[in-house]
């Protein structure tokens, strides 16, 4: 239908053109004159966008073109950055310098770390349980096991060695706990246990001795394969490893 159209706009257009030549102007209908405005139209903006294509090609032709010296600043920049490279020093001439230290670890007992005088630490054994205490015993607090894992409960007596009521307080001390197992080191867990050896609070008549105990959680299939323990004690910049066995 537009090739039609178009086709009689030409026709018309053309009539109206070869009319020019004399005095009269042919009369057109309605629907004749819009064809001929149609087809006018179309030509003059095919003329516009031609127009507008010439102007972006000449632009990108003058963007193309270099500077003046363009080339030669090229040139000239590219050498500049290829010295920058060769001033960089070879990597593998500079000596590598290791901040790591080896943690050293004070050979002390746990009274001693704990400046404790008069008192005894002994190691009296350990256990492993899903619960702790077992039910039935009358204790404040009760710890449970994480799924999957079982409480290791490692046990030590405490001896006034005094002839004297001897106070012991480890609570104060700031001292952080760690048990190693087999060599992997884990927290001491942090218990509301009277008797929890990090946090014990209590006075030993002469000659008494308490127990006292340090406890982490391991995963339950480990519990038969126990092969070492030992208790790590840090306090500020001190550290010890005390091996239990």
């Amino acid at each position: 239908m537009k090739k039609k159209v178009t086709g009689a706009a030409v026709v018309l257009l053309s009539a109206a053109i070869t009319a020019g030549c004399g005095n009269e102007i042919p009369e057109l209908n309605e629907q004749q004159q819009e064809l001929v405005v149609e087809y006018a139209a179309s030509q003059l903006l095919k003329y516009d966008a031609n127009h507008e294509e010439k102007l972006v090609e000449l632009t990108l032709e003058e963007e193309a073109v270099p500077e003046e010296g363009g080339e030669e600043a090229a040139k000239e920049e590219e050498a500049n950055t290829e010295e920058e490279i060769q001033e960089v020093p070879d990597t593998e001439d500079v000596p590598m310098i290791d901040n790591t230290q080896e943690q050293q670890y004070e050979n002390v007992s746990i009274e001693e770390f704990l400046n404790l005088s008069s008192v005894r630490m002994t190691y009296t054994g350990y256990e492993t349980s899903s619960v702790y205490p077992e039910q039935g015993e009358e204790f404040y607090f009760v710890m449970n096991a994480t799924e999957g894992n079982e409480l290791l409960i490692l046990k030590f007596l405490a001896e006034n060695l005094s002839g004297t009521e001897m106070p012991l307080d480890i609570s104060q001390s700031g001292t952080r706990f760690k048990i190693s197992v087999n060599g992997q080191e884990k927290n001491a867990l942090t218990t509301m246990l009277v008797n929890d050896l990090a946090y014990f609070q209590g006075t030993l008549s002469p000659a008494e001795g308490t127990e006292l105990v340090l406890i982490c959680e391991i995963p339950r299939e480990e519990v038969s394969g126990i092969a070492s323990l030992g208790v790590i004690m840090k306090n500020g910049d001190r550290i010890a490893a005390v091996p239990l066995f």
